[in-house]
């Protein structure tokens, strides 16, 4: 059976949870791109949370499980409601809840919002080439690769990563329901 995910609001108290589950600056850009920098810190959310308005272009999510206990973590970015898109990103299952297949439903939560709530045209999502198992959930949640950019990001260690774009659109979303 496939678990059932809701998603909420990401508050103030979540921060200090989502911080302990980022162990070192590698998880982190893996985790967040350039936005955010290592250490993190509360005071990098608390500014990522401050800059939310309604109807604004970005929001952030907590995701619970069925008995109530936080799980995840994902963001809705770049909402263009002109042009009916918007990016996910900072996709995050805890660390004591992976291997549960909580990728997919969390996904699959956000796309909800994304096409029945904001009534969006295409969702888009950058990733690194480099994570086989997140671009194979992409794939089960109905994205298409659109395209791979070489040398993206200076990883922690020096070594560059490659990053891959994907989306899908909401004719693609239905199809899939």
């Amino acid at each position: 059976m496939t678990p059932v995910l809701t998603l909420e609001p990401f508050t103030t108290p979540d921060i200090d949870r989502l911080i302990s589950w980022i162990p070192d600056a590698a998880t982190l850009l893996q985790w967040a791109g350039p936005g955010l920098s290592w250490p993190l810190t509360r005071p990098q959310f608390e500014r990522d949370l401050a800059s939310l308005k309604p109807n604004g272009p970005h929001v952030m999510l907590k995701a619970k499980n069925s008995s109530g206990e936080v799980v995840g973590h994902v963001e809705i970015k770049a909402i263009d409601r002109t042009h009916s898109n918007a990016m996910l990103g900072r996709i995050m299952v805890s660390p004591t809840h992976r291997g549960q297949a909580l990728a997919l439903p969390l996904v699959n939560a956000a796309l909800q919002i994304c096409f029945a709530d904001l009534a969006l045209h295409r969702v888009g999502l950058r990733v690194f080439s480099h994570n086989a198992p997140a671009i194979a959930c992409y794939k089960r949640a109905g994205f298409t690769i659109e395209g791979n950019e070489r040398h993206t990001k200076r990883a922690p260690d020096g070594t560059w990563w490659d990053s891959c774009t994907m989306a899908i659109l909401e004719e693609e979303w239905q199809s899939l329901k």
